[in-house]
């Protein structure tokens, strides 16, 4: 699945599920040995395999054990026109405006 835009919200969790248990096996690891490793139950991460709901907490867990954690950075990356619109705002914000005095000294 590439374009995630158009699933529902129940769709994208079990395509993270099913993500999750591909690298998960990719490890080669069970739910046993992983839900030992991250401090979570079996049938946790089993409910998160299938695509049920779950925590942030929990997710982040897992993130970390399958060395996946850096894939957030991108989630969560402010795209770079925003970041530039916002420097831009910030430095107009302390531009003081000066002007030549009107005064002449003869």
């Amino acid at each position: 699945m590439e374009n995630w835009i158009f699933l529902t919200e129940q769709e994208v969790l079990k395509e993270i599920g099913a993500r999750i248990k591909q690298i998960r096996l990719q490890h080669n690891l069970t739910q046993k040995t992983m839900s030992e490793e991250v401090g979570l139950s079996v049938s946790t991460i089993s409910l998160i395999e299938q695509g049920k709901p779950t925590t942030l907490e929990s997710l982040i867990r897992i993130l970390f054990r399958l060395n996946r954690i850096k894939d957030l950075e991108t989630v969560f990356r402010v795209s770079e026109d925003l970041e530039l619109k916002m420097k831009f705002e910030k430095a107009k914000q302390k531009t003081v405006r000066k002007r030549a005095s009107k005064k002449m000294d003869v």
